[in-house]
């Protein structure tokens, strides 16, 4: 105990860091994997860039590994330099099941430094700060990654750390261009919709800081600061939000799954799991609400807002908002949502966080007491490994090494072989034997009710052993011997800025077909066939985006000079 109080942080790091292997000892014991819905879309996205930094072959845009070598652009468009450092962590894995025991160990450090670091930043006693961080791996915020490989649990885990900056704002009204700006970039280079969700919670925090601000000069130095923290942003992620403008202004792309039963996706819906991880969160929403409620008048309004902003977030993950109707506007906006579960995320951050400023408002009080803060820890970290420990035993039952869902492709009949293909040095195996149709981005060149899924199971997935796909001098290359001059569809997909070149002749659009997918139709030769992919992406994207690279190596020294000039 005296050394515990000797240097409390290094032991509460230390604590996190042993917690973050604890709940990854079912696993390891258990020698298995968790293969949830999303597992087969990431693991593609992660080999992809792990053999590009494997070969030294870097495709920033077409897909030329994963996804079947089908020359589809996924990465781009989804967090792109994140998918390269997941990619790193494949590449130093020896198999898959070692890439997920690192991944999952590291998104759960992440999640509980970061819930710490946020709270300690909010002067919260540095025990109970742990105490939290370790309860935020145990939420379904986190959970989602491990269970279903659901992607939002990574922004989910850096969320609290890009919330510090909102502390000067809602205490000292004042905004830090530089630490705003950084914020939302790095979620915003991870998982978009996070990166919005953190800007929906800064917005009625500025507001509050406009409309308090004493004279038109505090608020104008306030908006500059603010125009300085778009700045910031935009420099360190101009390479999503150009090239996303540049793909979808010349291509019509198809959006990622459109839930026309939003309703079902929320913590009152066939949701509830994120409600009930740990089963003692509703618990902790309720003591988080009720508590603030009964000390109202006390409260700072910081605090009073912030409670105010965690309710909001709250209702809207319910179906206390009409998300039947909302669903079937068809608009564009209400789609990008998919699932209201997610709004749940920065309402558990907001309750866990504010629950804790709480304490001091109750001090001396039963509810307060150490006894149940360990009691929390204890039960919530227990129902996790139960909950792995179940996914290992299902692992090793007789049953299919995977669930089988529509638009599924499997390879093999037996399940021992796919478990098998997990294990393996060869990480192309898995992603052979184990396949879904998810056309996420595909370009659409024909309006038809034709099931998009459907269509690139058929024209990508069951033509691939039509040809021989390779990586040549950093280009998709495909290889088929032809036995007339006969039109024939190849299973790959052609965007704008696509540039085919067949048996060494460039191919324009008058020499190639296209199907609803952008899946090419070509007029072959008798004998060999060898078709080149490539993609030139317009010049001024390889500008921004080494401007962009740049930047973030730049940062460090950005960092310093802002420092030394709040200290002066």
């Amino acid at each position: 105990m005296k050394k515990l109080n000797q240097r409390p942080l290094m032991w509460q790091v230390v604590l996190l860091i042993l917690m973050s292997g604890v709940f990854l000892l079912p696993q390891i014991i258990g020698k298995g994997m968790i293969l949830g819905s999303d597992v087969v879309f990431h693991f593609n996205r992660f080999y992809e860039t792990s053999q590009q930094i494997k070969e030294g072959n870097f495709q920033y845009f077409l897909s030329i590994y994963g996804f079947q070598q089908s020359g589809r652009i996924v990465n781009a468009l989804y967090g792109p330099f994140f998918a390269y450092f997941q990619g790193l962590l494949v590449l130093l894995s020896p198999s898959w099941y070692a890439y997920q025991l690192i991944s999952n160990g590291l998104l759960y450090l992440l999640a509980g430094l970061s819930m710490f670091g946020l709270l300690r930043k909010l002067k919260v006693n540095g025990w109970l700060a742990t105490a939290m961080g370790i309860f935020y791996m145990s939420t379904y915020s986190i959970q989602y990654w491990i269970e279903r490989q659901g992607f939002s649990a990574w922004g989910a885990a850096v969320l609290p750390l890009c919330l510090i900056p909102l502390i000067a704002l809602g205490q000292e009204k004042k905004l830090r261009p530089f630490a705003v700006g950084v914020s939302v970039a790095v979620l915003f280079q991870i998982h978009v919709f996070s990166s919005i969700m953190l800007v929906l919670m800064y917005v009625p925090f500025f507001i509050q800081a406009f409309f308090s601000g004493e004279g038109p000069d505090v608020k104008k130095q306030l908006v500059g600061k603010l125009i300085g923290a778009i700045g910031i942003f935009l420099l360190l992620t101009a390479n999503i939000w150009l090239g996303m403008a540049d793909l979808y202004l010349n291509n019509q792309l198809l959006a990622p799954f459109v839930n026309h039963n939003m309703q079902n996706n929320t913590i009152t819906g066939t949701s509830s799991y994120w409600w009930s991880t740990p089963i003692l969160l509703p618990i902790i929403c309720a003591l988080f609400f009720c508590g603030a409620l009964k000390v109202w008048p006390k409260l700072a309004s910081d605090m009073k807002l912030m409670t105010l902003v965690a309710a909001i977030f709250f209702i809207l993950a319910t179906n206390f908002i009409p998300w039947t109707w909302l669903g079937s506007l068809d608009n564009g906006l209400i789609n990008l949502i998919q699932f209201p579960f997610r709004f749940f995320v920065p309402a558990t951050v907001l309750i866990i966080a504010g629950l804790c400023l709480l304490v001091p408002y109750y001090q001396g009080q039963q509810l307060v007491k150490p006894i149940w803060i360990i009691l929390l820890v204890v039960l919530s970290s227990g129902q996790v490994l139960i909950q792995t420990t179940n996914k290992m035993l299902d692992w090793r039952s007789d049953e299919a090494a995977v669930t089988l869902r529509n638009h599924t492709y499997l390879a093999t009949d037996s399940a021992k072989e796919l478990k098998a293909a997990y294990f393996a040095a060869d990480k192309s195996l898995a992603l052979a034997l184990y396949q879904r149709s998810t056309p996420d981005y595909v370009p659409i060149y024909q309006e038809t009710t034709e099931n998009k899924y459907d269509a690139y199971g058929e024209q990508i997935i069951e033509k691939n052993n039509t040809v021989v796909k390779s990586v040549e001098e950093g280009k998709l290359t495909l290889r088929w011997q032809g036995d007339s001059t006969d039109w024939v569809q190849v299973p790959v997909i052609n965007y704008r800025y696509t540039e085919l070149t067949l048996n060494q002749t460039p191919l324009n659009h008058a020499d190639i077909q296209l199907s609803t997918i952008g899946v090419v139709t070509l007029q072959q030769k008798i004998g060999s066939n060898v078709l080149v992919v490539d993609y030139d992406a317009p010049w001024y994207f390889d500008s921004a985006l080494w401007l962009t690279i740049g930047a973030w190596l730049l940062l460090p020294l950005g960092y310093a000079v802002w420092w030394w000039r709040c200290q002066r």
